[in-house]
C-alpha cells in the first residue's frame, strides 16, 4: 500500500505541489512486496528524509518572499523585511545542505559504502572513490553535479560574509537607499568582513530569491535521481 511519506513533510502545510518524483516513488512502494512486508522499510525512511529536506528548502524560500510582501507597506517594513530575509536565509542554506547530506547518505546506504554517518557527504573524497569503484554507472549520474554540490556547500561555509550584518549593507548603500539593496546578500567568493568595513566597495550583490531560482531546478534534479535509485533498490 502507499505510504504517503510526503504528507509527513512541510509540503503538507503549504500550497506548493509535491514534486512528481516523490509521488511516483510512492506508487512504486504501493506495489513493492519488500516495502509492504516490512514494518518500516529503509527505502521509505530515505524517501521521507529527502522529501522533508526539499520541502524545507521551498518553505524557507516562501518565507523570504512572504516577508517582503507582508512588510512591503507598513512603517519600518524595509528593516523588518531585511531582518527576516537574513534569518530565513540561514534556514534556507541549512536545509539545502541537509538535502545534500541526505542524498549522500541515501547513496551510501543503498549501495553499502563502507562509511560512517559523518563520512556520508558529497564533500568527502572517499565517498566518491567508493562509489565509482563499486557502482561506476551510479557514480556517472551524480559526478556531473559535483560543481553544484560544491557551490551549495561553499555558500554554507561562508554565511558569515555572504549574509553580512545590516550595518555593512547600510555602509555600502546608505541607510535610506532602496529596500531591494538591503535584501541582497554578498555574491563574492574571496571577501572578508574587514574588507567591507571601510569605504564602499564595488562588489557583487545578489537577491537570495534569484539564488533559489538557480538552485531549485538542480535540487529537484537531484531528488529525481535519488528517487530512481531508491526505487531500483526496493
Amino acid at each position: 500500500m502507499k505510504t504517503y511519506f510526503y504528507e509527513r513533510t512541510a509540503y503538507k502545510l503549504s500550497d506548493e505541489p509535491v514534486p512528481n518524483c516523490f509521488i511516483k516513488l510512492d506508487e512504486h512502494f504501493d506495489i513493492s512486496p519488500s516495502v509492504n512486508n516490512a514494518t518500516i522499510h529503509l527505502a521509505v525512511v530515505l524517501a521521507e528524509s529527502l522529501c522533508a529536506r526539499m520541502a524545507d528548502v521551498e518553505m524557507y524560500a516562501f518565507l523570504i518572499e512572504d516577508a517582503r510582501k507582508r512588510h512591503g507597506l507598513d512603517k519600518g517594513g524595509d528593516l523588518k523585511a531585511a531582518i527576516l530575509t537574513r534569518s530565513f536565509l540561514y534556514g534556507y542554506f541549512g536545509a539545502a545542505r541537509s538535502l545534500l547530506d541526505c542524498g549522500a547518505t541515501t547513496l551510501a546506504l543503498l549501495y553499502e559504502l563502507a562509511l560512517t554517518p559523518a563520512e556520508r557527504t558529497f564533500r568527502n573524497g572517499d565517498f566518491w572513490h567508493q562509489l565509482v569503484t563499486g557502482q561506476p554507472s551510479v557514480h556517472r549520474r551524480y559526478h556531473a553535479m559535483r560543481l553544484f554540490f560544491n557551490e551549495v556547500l561553499r555558500w554554507n561555509d561562508q554565511t558569515v560574509t555572504r549574509i553580512p550584518p545590516l550595518s555593512i549593507s547600510h555602509s555600502q548603500f546608505g541607510a535610506f537607499s532602496s529596500r531591494e539593496m538591503h535584501l541582497r546578500v554578498l555574491d563574492e567568493d574571496e571577501m572578508d568582513l574587514p574588507q567591507l568595513t571601510g569605504e564602499p566597495l564595488r562588489v557583487h550583490w545578489l537577491d537570495p530569491l534569484l539564488l533559489h531560482d538557480r538552485w531549485k531546478p538542480r535540487l529537484l534534479s537531484l531528488c529525481e535521481k535519488l528517487c530512481q535509485d531508491i526505487e531500483a533498490c526496493s
